[in-house]
């Protein structure tokens, strides 16, 4: 794991696109939280740390990324906590819910998107996608 800039209020995390990346990017999270202990309320730091994890994971096992390839993960606060997570995979649709699937141990990262942030999204990027988030420091 690479820290580019850990800021008051800027944290910016390059993770190899492999399997440990979302391990590497949950202790990214909770270093940068913990230098900034005023800013995010400690019920907020378990769904941020959560939330990183699953989008992370998802750029891995959906994303076809190669190990050379690269996850970046930028997170800064004001108002909110705004989280990114750029990777080289293919962009995909947005969906609200769960598939009706029935019950499974995996499969919840874009439910859980989708019931503890504020707002969330898909982007293109010129080389891949970018998901982000953000969780309101004052709900």
């Amino acid at each position: 794991m690479d820290i580019d800039t850990a800021t008051e209020t800027h944290t910016e995390l390059h993770l190899p696109g492999e399997p440990i990346a979302p391990a590497l990017a949950r202790a990214g999270v909770r270093g940068a939280i913990a230098g900034v202990p005023d800013r995010v309320p400690d019920r907020l730091v378990a769904d941020l740390e959560l939330l990183v994890t699953e989008v992370v994971t998802n750029a891995v096992r959906h994303g076809g990324l190669r190990p050379a390839d690269e996850i970046v993960v930028r997170m800064w606060a004001d108002d909110c906590v705004h989280v990114e997570v750029v990777d080289t995979g293919s962009p995909f649709e947005r969906r609200a819910e769960r598939d009706r699937l029935g019950p499974s141990a995996s499969g919840w990262g874009l439910f859980l998107l989708d019931r503890l942030t504020t707002a969330w999204g898909v982007e293109a990027e010129p080389e891949g996608k970018k998901v982000w988030f953000d969780l309101d420091l004052a709900a």
